[in-house]
């Protein structure tokens, strides 16, 4: 049996290379404090239980796909406002940039990402699901920002393509896009549910990276990645494995 040879290693955006979640939530946290300074009579409770429950439900219609990424973005401080009873306008517009733009500066890259400069002789791309537009709060943004653009070959992102991780459909096109077939190619995520079942479910090797150390266990086949690592540092093991 002939062996496959590996020849392009693609990767998820947040939570696998940039750490998005420490971001927003200072994003999150800043912007709560000033609108209790703007609007006083509100607590930061009230706001926080607001906006859980405005992205609550603008996820289940970006899941049921009745809204893009970009749309639910650009709704969610809409919908925040209507939610605590205040009046759209120029604070909620301000709060609206302000979040995006303080979430914007305050992204990381993870220090192990510089595993791509060892990567010579695989393309190196990024698969992620997100609004694609030039807005300061987008895919596109968050990739340049971090300086990821001269560090890869190919970027797919879901407001591009019109499908969401995990469909088939992203995984393949980024696969067409780096010129290999499905079998040839490695895609390393930190989801279960959007990164390993799609990668599986194309064709892909599919590697987990648990930063947190929260694994869980498989219910399906399509949830078992072929590898577990805890850094980006173990894929290059992961690709020896598959020479």
């Amino acid at each position: 049996m002939k062996k496959i040879i590996i020849k392009a290693v693609l990767f998820d955006l947040d939570g696998t290379l940039c750490d998005s979640d420490t971001a927003w939530s200072i994003a999150q946290r800043e912007t709560f404090q000033l609108l209790c300074k703007q609007k006083p009579s509100i607590s930061e409770e009230a706001i926080t239980k607001a906006w859980t429950t405005v992205h609550q439900r603008l996820f289940q219609q970006l899941g049921a796909g009745k809204l893009s990424m970009a749309e639910v973005r650009d709704a969610r401080f809409q919908c925040l406002f209507e939610e605590l009873g205040l009046p759209a306008g120029k604070v909620m517009e301000e709060l609206s940039d302000f979040f995006c733009s303080r979430y914007l500066t305050s992204l990381r890259l993870y220090d192990d990402v510089t595993i791509l400069e060892k990567l010579t002789g695989y393309h190196v791309g990024i698969i992620t699901n997100g609004a694609h537009d030039e807005h300061t709060d987008s895919q596109l943004s968050k990739v340049k920002h971090l300086g990821l653009s001269e560090r890869i070959q190919s970027l797919t992102i879901s407001g591009e393509i019109g499908v969401r991780k995990p469909k088939v459909e992203i995984f393949k096109v980024a696969c067409e896009r780096a010129d290999v077939l499905p079998k040839e190619a490695v895609y390393v995520g930190d989801s279960v549910q959007n990164d390993i079942v799609g990668a599986n479910r194309a064709g892909m090797t599919s590697v987990l990276i648990d930063r947190k150390l929260d694994r869980l266990i498989p219910e399906t086949a399509d949830e078992q990645p072929d590898h577990i690592i805890l850094n980006l540092y173990d894929v290059l093991s992961c690709l020896k494995n598959r020479r």
